[in-house]
């Protein structure tokens, strides 16, 4: 229950006959109202609702209703509350009309009428500045009241309504724009407008306490310190080393308010130096080849700062090591970096298959798409290991190689039994083989007729197995060696003999080829009945199927068997009495 509800119940209990008239005496202030006449001043028609009541009280207290329409002041902060609820009255001529929030003025929360007080203010008693002196608003002019204690409101919130202008206007109104409550003598760094002086803070400058530029001797500020150039303020660092195109700049042509590091001077700008910036070049941090107290230089020349601004850069090696350990010092020009590496990157080599073919090993084929490190780099996967750095220096890199033969990299798979890999095989892959059908005419069998069409994995089965996921000598070979050895015993070394022992007893032995040619087994191409056999085919007999005299039977193995020989060159071993006697 608010205190003004408060107030009326305990009214209406103990007095009921006087409340049907009045409630109870009103307070001091509001006497000029007493009397049974005079309700409708505040009460609508004797009584009324309490918001006409609220409107009632504004008409009379015109300065609440100012500050709260201009949206001012505590206020205007619980426009939407009723009057009676803070400040009830019949409750007796001594009643305090003011329901402070917190109890007393000294313990009010400032911040509610629209001003907290913060710094000095807070230090300062409320009737030092609740004063009729300070009292310059509207409001203090709409207030009927004019008694030296009249009242909480009137007071501006503007510096000067309390303060005097030392200024005396030059340098506006706004004193919270310099100064800061805590302290007169405080500046307000945050809100002072320095843009509008000569010179505007920019960047670090503004971190700057304002005595290391101004004097604030004696009380007075020196407002106008020098600053045509850095070195008003700012001694060179560089002892006069800092020049461009032989004439030495001021601190900004390097160097930006925003901090003294990094330096502002741009790859652009270095072009117009001795030594341009270019590739990988324009990203190496200026700290790298500008470095500080180096031994070689004497410390009068570098200046406070201690940065060597002219290092000396007349080739790679000025800054750059041998990275190779001395391996190419015997060449023309002793190794000099920019003969295989360009300042776009020391990876890759600008050195080419082009340029490889002048050695001793030409890269072609497949080596002329294999990384360099390939071979001549630290990790060389399934190679020898290369010497340490202290051999091949700190590239780790071996620039000479003796390894040129295929053996010296490339596992054997023939056992020594071929001198040269080239005879076989090409640059371009390991398999295919590039032996072909001319080719084989040159080993012990030439392939002729149908053995041109025949795979090679046909006749050496000791390739039938997967192909190798490498042919480097580090990897380890488990298949069979490729030995590629001619078949012994001719044809029959590859072919089983469908005649078994019927042709042993001639003198060729029951060679093949005496019969068939190597176009295809069938027919006997080469076999002659007039010149081979002893029966003469003629007449009749020439036209006689040979199956008719030599019938086909099953052999003990199952496979069927030609019966060539012995076969009885009589006429009664095929045709029977009948058929001689003409019948």
């Amino acid at each position: 229950m608010t205190r003004g509800r408060l107030v009326w119940a305990l009214l209406c209990v103990a007095s009921p006959a006087a409340a049907q008239i009045s409630p109870g005496p009103l307070a001091k202030s509001h006497q000029q109202l007493e009397g049974a006449l005079q309700c409708v001043k505040c009460h609508e028609g004797g009584g009324g609702r309490k918001e006409q009541m609220t409107a009632r009280c504004l008409e009379c207290h015109k300065e609440i209703a100012w500050l709260v329409q201009q949206r001012r002041g505590f206020h205007a902060g619980v426009r939407e509350q009723r009057c009676t609820e803070c400040h009830p009255d019949h409750a007796g001529s001594d009643f305090a009309l003011i329901s402070w929030p917190g109890g007393s003025p000294e313990r009010f929360d400032h911040g509610t009428a629209g001003w907290p007080l913060d710094g000095g203010h807070r230090k300062v008693k409320c009737a030092e500045c609740h004063k009729t002196a300070y009292r310059i608003s509207q409001a203090a002019t709409l207030s009927a009241r004019k008694a030296p204690d009249a009242g909480w409101v009137g007071l501006e919130r503007k510096c000067i309504g309390c303060h005097e202008d030392a200024h005396h206007g030059r340098l506006g109104t706004a004193c919270d724009k310099c100064h800061v409550t805590m302290s007169w003598k405080t500046i307000n760094r945050t809100s002072f407008d320095h843009d509008k002086t000569k010179y505007p803070l920019r960047g670090k400058h503004v971190e700057v306490a304002c005595e290391k530029c101004h004097d604030f001797a004696a009380g007075k500020m020196a407002s106008n310190p020098r600053f045509a150039s850095c070195t008003d303020c700012h001694k060179d660092d560089h002892a006069g080393t800092a020049t461009l195109a032989g004439r030495i700049v001021d601190c900004a042509a390097c160097h930006a308010v925003t901090g003294w590091q990094p330096s502002t001077f741009t790859v652009a700008q270095h072009r117009l130096a001795k030594y341009p910036l270019e590739g990988r070049h324009e990203l190496v941090k200026c700290a790298a080849c500008h470095v500080k107290h180096p031994a070689t230089v004497p410390p009068t020349q570098l200046g406070t700062s201690g940065v060597w601004l002219r290092p000396v850069a007349t080739q790679c090696r000025d800054c750059h090591g041998d990275d190779h350990g001395g391996q190419l010092a015997q060449r023309p020009d002793r190794g000099a970096c920019s003969a295989c590496h360009t300042v776009k990157g020391w990876k890759p080599s600008t050195y080419t298959v082009a340029t490889h073919a002048t050695l001793r090993l030409r890269l072609e084929g497949r080596h002329a798409e294999i990384e360099c490190r390939a071979c001549h780099g630290p990790n060389r996967v399934g190679l020898p290991a290369l010497p340490g750095i202290p051999v091949l220096g700190r590239a780790a890199v071996a620039l000479s190689l003796q390894e040129t033969e295929c053996a010296a990299c490339h596992v054997d798979p023939h056992g020594n039994r071929f001198s040269r890999c080239g005879d076989c095989h090409g640059v371009r892959t390991f398999r295919p083989s590039t032996i072909d059908v001319v080719g084989h005419q040159r080993y012990k069998l030439p392939l002729d007729g149908a053995h041109r069409a025949v795979p090679c994995i046909a006749c050496h089965k000791e390739m039938q197995h997967p192909a190798a996921t490498s042919s480097l000598v580090l990897v380890r070979w488990s298949f069979p060696r490729l030995q590629f050895a001619a078949p012994a015993n001719g044809c029959a070394g590859c072919h089983a003999n469908p005649h078994g022992a019927q042709f042993a007893q001639r003198r060729d032995r029951g060679a093949c080829e005496s019969c068939h040619g190597v176009e295809g087994f069938r027919p006997a191409a080469r076999f002659d009945h007039d010149r081979d056999a002893a029966f003469s085919l003629k007449g009749a007999h020439a036209h006689v199927p040979c199956n008719r005299c030599h019938p086909s039977s099953i052999a003990a193995g199952g496979n069927p068997v030609v019966t060539y020989r012995p076969v009885s060159g009589k006429c009664e071993a095929c045709h029977d009495k009948t058929v001689r006697r003409g019948l």
